[in-house]
C-alpha cells in the first residue's frame, strides 16, 4: 500500500512539474520573439538570421530559467552560471551574425543595452 500511495504521490508531482514547463514555454517563446524583433531592429537583422536568433534566444531563456530555478538560494552561484550562459549565447549568436552585426550587437550589450534577452524573469533575483 506504501508503495502505490508512493507512486501516486511521484506520478503527481511529475505531472505538475510537466504542466508548470508548458505553461511558461508560451511565454518564453513571446518574449524571444519580442528580443528578436527589438534586436532586428537595432542590428538589421535579415529574415533568415532572425529566425535563428529567435530560436537561439528562446534555448538561453529556457536555460536562464533553469538556472534560476536551481540556483534561487545561492545568489553568487546563479550569477555565474547566468554569465557563462550568457556567454555562450554570444559565442552561437557570433556564428549566425555578420561581423557587422555582431559589433553592433556587443556594442549594445557593451553599453548596458538589452541585448536580445534583456532581463528576463529567470535572471532576476
Amino acid at each position: 500500500m506504501k508503495k502505490i500511495y508512493s507512486l501516486l504521490l511521484l506520478a503527481g508531482s511529475l505531472g505538475f512539474s510537466v504542466q508548470s514547463m508548458a505553461q511558461q514555454a508560451p511565454d518564453l517563446r513571446a518574449q524571444a520573439a519580442e528580443a528578436t524583433r527589438r534586436l532586428a531592429q537595432q542590428i538589421s537583422l535579415d529574415d533568415a538570421r532572425s529566425v535563428k536568433v529567435r530560436r537561439l534566444t528562446y534555448e538561453r531563456l529556457v536555460q536562464e530559467n533553469e538556472v534560476a530555478r536551481t540556483y534561487a538560494d545561492d545568489a553568487t552561484m546563479r550569477q555565474n552560471k547566468l554569465r557563462v550562459v550568457g556567454d555562450e549565447y554570444a559565442l552561437q549568436l557570433k556564428g549566425i551574425l555578420s561581423e557587422l552585426q555582431f559589433q553592433r550587437y556587443t556594442t549594445l550589450t557593451a553599453a548596458g543595452g538589452s541585448g536580445t534577452a534583456s532581463a528576463p524573469a529567470a535572471s532576476r533575483p
